[in-house]
């Protein structure tokens, strides 16, 4: 069956430009982690003040991914192109509030409640154009290609610029700008990095409006309803339907949201300051094997692509979520008996047969846990392609942004609370006044809970995965029978259209 399908293909060369929307997105993110220090330089605002700002404003973020996703869901592609139009638009929404924020802001001398609401406002400009720009991504994937094969090497691309794209700007704000301003991070240092953003994202964005264009066409966002509803805007019902009757995003959902939850848990700052920092005695050590870890990271994202492009993204997923737990079970294993401190040691001169040994063995299971994660990740963001497609063939209604937003919103809200849910369980061991800090005496409580947040919460993740994907439908051999399937109903309305 799978021989006798046409699937449509992209070159390399329109891939890699096309998914420079994520590189884009994440030059202005490397801005806005410097949030807090740029309201408080440019505005007077309290660290703690905008902290609770940009907490507040992931409430935000999520209720504009269904709302931007309806709006492109009916926008009229024929002119400008859905995808190009929304890339553009985000980016002079995002280039227009950091301008404000770094540029125009501070010449107005905006200061107490004058200045909070001011930078309210740009940060709110900021997230809507993010939200543009973050749903055009998730459509590039879509109608760039259908090709079972192909679409996984999508998510390399991605990695690899969410990789790069960091490590540059960091040279470029750290090294080179910010020593031109005594290395203080004020109100010229951020704008005068704001302009070079602004420029660095423009060509990212011109790239991959170059990469998409060819399939950024009215055909590619076609339904396959009857031909008088070909051309109907896919509605609010349409939208609902889909989150009610798609069973294969229900499952997703749970799987994608549990995961990234438990991730969030295990990722927070304060996880990583107890493991690095108190377990092992040295933080240093975090800031080496991020550096060292991210050419493995790539090079599972390519086989993870290579895999799925072969097996099936829910193959993947299940075989290699399994794997996760395996290595996971082992790290647990190795930080509750072992003597970590002496991996840290290593920092410090303290050079010895056993601590080099344990240093080997904590790499090797760090390094395996990174990579093993990151096939799943591929995997991950390759199905969710499968879903629109399933939809697709279900209902008749093309819908990549609302397939996406919905995710999307859910992920945030679920996410949202990782941070909080770290900060309690530290509280039970008596941080609740004070964070953890390097050189703080390495307990059974804080060794249990490191342990707890940065392991356990991620196993139950996957189990949840586990229990998710075990029901799905979407097998290699299933999206070749909806490939089919849709080919075959698209025919049909261009021959009934012509019979007319």
């Amino acid at each position: 069956m799978e021989e006798k399908l046409q699937y449509k293909k992209a070159k390399t060369w329109q891939i890699a430009l096309a998914t420079m929307t994520g590189a884009g997105q994440m030059v202005f993110y490397m801005l806005m982690t410097s949030a807090t220090y740029i309201g408080n330089a440019n505005f007077g605002i309290l660290v703690a003040v905008t902290g609770v700002i940009i907490t507040a404003s992931r409430i935000l973020d999520g209720v504009t991914d269904p709302l931007i996703a309806y709006f492109l869901e009916r926008f009229d592609s024929k002119r400008f192109g859905k995808v190009r139009f929304s890339i553009m638009v985000g980016w002079a929404l995002m280039a227009l509030a950091t301008t404000l924020m770094c540029n125009l802001g501070p010449a107005l001398h905006l200061t107490g409640i004058v200045g909070i609401i001011y930078f309210i406002v740009c940060y709110a400009i900021y997230i809507i154009g993010y939200t543009f720009v973050s749903i055009a991504g998730a459509i590039n994937a879509n109608i760039l290609t259908n090709d079972p094969k192909q679409r996984p090497t999508l998510a390399v691309w991605n990695t690899t610029y969410s990789y790069l794209t960091p490590m540059i700007m960091s040279m470029v704000s750290m090294a080179v700008i910010l020593p031109k301003f005594d290395n203080i991070q004020g109100t010229p240092y951020f704008g005068t990095l704001n302009i070079v953003v602004i420029v660095i994202s423009l060509v990212f964005y011109i790239l991959a409006c170059i990469g998409i264009a060819p399939y950024d066409v009215p055909e590619s966002f076609e339904s396959i309803g009857s031909v008088e509803q070909e051309d109907a805007k896919p509605s609010l019902q349409d939208m609902k339907a889909l989150i009610k009757e798609n069973k294969e995003l229900q499952r997703y959902i749970v799987s994608a949201s549990s995961d990234k939850l438990a991730q969030t848990i295990g990722s927070a700052a304060v996880v990583s300051t107890m493991l690095y920092g108190i377990m092992l005695g040295s933080m240093a050590m975090a800031t080496i094997l991020s550096a060292v870890s991210m050419l493995p990271s790539i090079l599972f994202a390519v086989i993870g692509a290579k895999i799925a492009g072969k097996r099936g993204s829910r193959h993947v997923m299940i075989q290699w979520t399994w794997a996760c737990i395996v290595i996971n079970l082992l790290y647990a294993v190795f930080l509750l008996f072992a003597p970590t401190s002496q991996v840290g040691g290593l920092m410090n001169g303290e050079v010895t047969g056993m601590a080099i040994a344990l240093a080997a063995v904590f790499m090797g299971l760090n390094f395996a846990n990174s990579s093993v994660k990151m096939v799943v990740s591929v995997a991950t963001n390759s199905l969710r392609m499968d879903i629109v497609d399933y939809e697709l063939d279900r209902s008749g209604r093309y819908l990549p942004a609302t397939v996406s937003a919905t995710y999307s919103f859910i992920d945030k809200v679920i996410s949202a609370f990782g941070a909080t849910i770290a900060t309690a369980f530290i509280g039970i061991i008596g941080y609740t006044t004070t964070t953890p800090q390097q050189g703080d005496p390495l307990t059974t409580g804080v060794k249990l809970i490191t342990i707890l947040l940065m392991i356990g919460f991620p196993i139950i993740g996957w189990v949840c995965t586990l229990c998710a994907m075990d029901n799905s439908e979407l097998t290699r051999e299933k999206m070749v029978e909806v490939q089919k399937s849709i080919a075959e109903k698209k025919a049909a309305i261009i021959e009934s259209g012509e019979a007319k």
